[in-house]
Order: C-alpha cells, then structure tokens, then sequence
C-alpha cells in the first residue's frame, strides 16, 4: 500500500515471528526462557513507544548502533530505572527487579540482532539542502523554524529538533509532519483560555497550578492567569502545528524536509 509520504509493504516472516521462532535451533531452552520473558515485560511496558520490534516510534530505534544515553548494559539498565526528564521515557525502577531490568535488556540485545528491518520507506528520495532551506526560510510555506530550532537557530513555541533523527523512528517523523496532532508530546500541549472580557488566546502551556495558568502564544506572547478570572480554560487535542503542511507543500518539498530531519542525528 503506498501513500504520497511512504509506504509499507507486507512484513516478512521475520518480522513477524516470535522470539521463539526466530531462534529456536541457536538458543538453549534456558536462553529462550530468558529471552520469552524479556519479550513478555518489552511489549508490555515499551513496545508503545519503540514498537514491538524495538524499531521506534514515539521513541528511538533499539536496533541500530545509535545510542543516547549510552549502549553498555549499565547505561541501558540506568535508563530503564531513572527515565530520562522530559521525554515520554518514564522511570520504571520502582516498579520493576533487576532480574526484570536484565531479561528487557537481553531482548533488546536480541533485537538488534534480528534479520529485517522497518518495512516503513517514503514514497521517493528528498534532497536534504533543499529540505534545510525550505525548513529555515521565513516567507515559505512551511515555516518550519518558525516554532522549532536547530542547532539553536530560530524556534519558539515548538520542541527543539536537533538529534531527532535519533530520537524519532523514520515513520514517526513523516507522520508528525502530515498528522502532528496524533500524538502530542504532554511537554507540548496546547491550551484556550478566554478571559472575562471574552477574549480567546490559544498557546502552549508553559506552567499550570490548581490555581493559576500560563502559556505563550505562537507569536511569542506570555500570558499569566489566575483561573478564577477565567470564563473558560480547556487542554487542547489539536497540536500547535498546522494540520495541513501536505496540502501546503509539493510531495517533493514534504520528503526534502524529511531528508533534512534525517541528517539531525
């Protein structure tokens, strides 16, 4: 099945095999248990965010040689207990034992060492250059930088992009491009607010109390508000980034910025 920004084609039997299946003439049956256990607590707690076969979405690739926080054991075990502030990484030490901690990591490991990859591929090739051009240009229509920064250049209400293309799966990129508002980051949220004279502000939320609210608008604006002189305040489900950026751009402009996104590792 093919679309304008990728296509995915049938999986192999690799891909949708089991631990098991996999590795059954090469592992010893206490290995197997192991790794049966790793892939039992993996799809439970992390296969959200890195997918079942470990090759990201919401959260990077567990399969390839780029690792963030270090890819020793102990980095990967400290990741798994502490979380990492400010992504949707959560601390999971207080809930899981150091033998659970072992038998993800042992997966993981088993991962990587699996055949197949990503069935997920764009639709055609982009030019990064182009893609860095069209992402920084202020008349454009994409106006990229407008919210988010690279390398510290430009941004303002959105995350940050630098390192996303070892952060993010491929698949998860293009499609926060096209649908950004199918997932959205809790950092990231935006809010309406309208104030008791009627007037409607919408931005991102920057800090909330029982009692009080501020946010930022697009144009940079901050805005504090106590919510008891507030007529209305609501979370919303749509993202600050426009919906239509694959009506606003050629299919050729959509993959040359992706192309760029891919070369911020």
């Amino acid at each position: 099945m093919k679309s304008a920004v990728g296509e995915s084609p049938s999986r192999t039997s690799e891909e949708k095999g089991t631990v098991e299946s996999r590795s059954a003439k090469e592992l010893a049956p206490e290995e197997r248990a192991v790794l049966a256990e790793g892939q039992a607590l993996f799809r439970g707690l992390c296969s959200g965010c890195h997918g079942g076969m470990g090759r990201g979405g919401k959260g990077p690739d567990l399969t390839d040689s780029r690792w963030l926080h270090g890819d020793k054991d102990e980095d990967i075990a400290r990741v798994i207990k502490n979380g990492v502030p400010g992504t949707t990484m959560k601390k999971l030490g207080e809930s899981l034992k150091e033998k659970q901690i072992a038998v993800i990591i042992a997966y993981v490991r088993s991962l990587a060492r699996a055949p197949g990859e990503s069935s997920w591929r764009p639709y055609m090739p982009g030019d990064p250059k182009a893609g860095e051009q069209l992402f920084f240009d202020e008349k454009g229509k994409a106006l990229c930088s407008k919210c988010h920064s690279v390398r510290n250049k430009r941004g303002g209400v959105g995350p940050a992009l630098d390192r996303i293309a070892s952060r993010r799966s491929p698949e998860f990129i293009m499609e926060s491009i096209v649908q950004p508002s199918k997932f959205i980051d809790p950092l990231f949220e935006a809010v309406q607010v309208v104030t008791g004279d009627g007037k409607v502000l919408k931005g991102l939320r920057i800090n909330e109390t029982n009692f009080s609210i501020q946010l930022r608008e697009e144009n940079g604006r901050f805005h504090s508000f106590m919510k008891r002189d507030l007529d209305d305040f609501r979370v919303l489900d749509t993202s600050m980034m426009p919906d239509n950026m694959a009506e606003q751009l050629t299919v050729r402009q959509l993959h040359d910025i992706f192309a760029f996104l891919m070369t911020l590792e």
